[in-house]
């Protein structure tokens, strides 16, 4: 999709959820559970009882050891129809049965490790393999631009914010001539906003107004100037780019502290919005950069051939802990079939500081922040975290679908 096809594009494709073909509970197969040491074997249809022998061969058939397997006595279950003979015009028809047992491991069976064998090969010493060059076509770097709150006068300020979104930039490009250098190139990066791009000037929290140092429209004139450094870096540098993102809660336009018009009239996707128009305006030197924005809070994106999930993090509400808040919302967003379901990453922003988990079997990210801090949160809870940039690998070879995390 070119730029202004992106701009014109009014919200993400229709997704389709296409449901796994379940099993009904009787084809002929083998289940086996290593942590119970359990299973169960389902025979193809048959007029015969098997006797011990048939069922150490079907053991045998479907590749475990009927030396260390057994059938569980008493456990044999069966299910039988009525099937017509097949090449007769008579209405003649044959009872067929399918069977299933539950499968053990046998007393005494369990495996032993040659306990001189593997020692003897942790002692020995090989050369490190060569590196191998993987395809850049199919790897991504992921760049979360995340809670940099422009304009919040806390801490080092504004100016802090920007010095090290300004550094970020830097190790940005320092980062893809690594990768190159490890012969673990991307061919193309994401530079996403997470949300909360700018800090607003009230609304928020009751002391916002008062320790603001920009303005609203200077706060959003620093984003942009920010936002197109990172562009600018990535396009000299010679990838092509995918810019977007998702909108916060600071840059949401509130009246008495609550937002009062729609989910995307939001500062966050405002600033990227008028990023893509500079770059419309110059398509000889950003033709390699495409831009979408979401028309809803969260969107998922086919990064490489895996399914990665963003949303900035203020849309969880139950639980006492980010991880459990955010696991909370993605239940519920996969129970709803709603954009980030099928996501294999989901990437966040909102909580300020980086966490990895893995507990629901996917991987969540959770970006650290860019701004200059709360002192009244590090006061009334005495934590803090420190600032930086996120970046990770999607690659669709990867076991977990990612790789390569740094933070800039």
């Amino acid at each position: 999709m070119g730029l202004r096809d992106a701009l014109a594009t009014p919200g993400p494709p229709e997704r389709t959820h296409v449901p796994p073909d379940l099993p009904k509970g009787w084809e002929p197969g083998v289940r086996w559970s290593n942590s119970t040491d359990s299973g169960t074997i389902t025979t193809d249809a048959t007029t015969t009882e098997p006797d011990a022998a048939v069922w150490r061969e079907l053991v045998a058939d479907w590749g475990l050891d009927p030396e260390t397997m057994e059938i569980v006595d008493g456990s044999i279950e069966l299910i039988g129809w009525d099937s017509p003979v097949k090449a007769t015009t008579t209405g003649e028809k044959i009872r067929l049965k399918r069977y299933r047992a539950r499968l053990r491991r046998r007393t005494g069976a369990e495996d032993t490790a040659d306990v001189a064998e593997l020692c003897k090969r942790a002692e020995r010493r090989k050369p490190p393999r060569s590196v191998v060059d993987v395809d850049a076509a199919g790897r991504a770097l992921v760049v979360a631009l995340s809670d940099w709150q422009v304009g919040k006068g806390e801490g080092d300020g504004t100016a802090g914010t920007v010095d090290r979104i300004i550094a970020s930039v830097g190790a940005l490009t320092n980062r893809l001539r690594e990768l190159k250098r490890l012969k673990r190139p991307v061919g193309v990066v994401y530079l996403v906003g997470l949300g909360d791009i700018v800090e607003q000037c009230t609304g928020h929290y009751p002391s916002q107004e008062f320790t603001t140092d920009l303005n609203r429209r200077e706060q959003m004139r620093v984003a942009r100037r920010l936002i197109l450094r990172y562009v600018d870096a990535v396009v000299d540098a010679g990838y092509p780019l995918v810019l977007t993102g998702v909108a916060g809660n600071h840059g949401e336009n509130r009246r008495d502290g609550k937002a009062f018009t729609d989910p995307t009239d939001n500062d966050d996707l405002a600033v990227l919005e008028q990023v893509a128009e500079v770059l419309a305006a110059n398509p000889d030197r950003y033709a390699s950069v495409s831009t979408f924005l979401p028309s809803t809070l969260s969107m998922a994106l086919d990064v490489c051939g895996v399914p990665v999930g963003f949303t900035h993090g203020h849309v969880a509400r139950g639980g006492s802990h980010p991880v459990s808040k955010i696991e909370n919302w993605w239940t519920g967003q996969v129970m709803g079939m709603q954009p980030v379901a099928d996501a294999r990453i989901l990437v966040t922003g909102h909580y300020h500081h980086l966490i990895v988990s893995e507990s629901t079997g996917r991987t969540h990210f959770q970006c650290p922040a860019m701004d200059p801090g709360s002192q009244w949160w590090t006061q009334s809870t005495g934590q803090s975290s420190p600032p930086g940039v996120l970046t990770f690998v999607v690659d669709s070879a990867a076991a977990r679908g990612w790789c390569d995390m740094e933070l800039l």
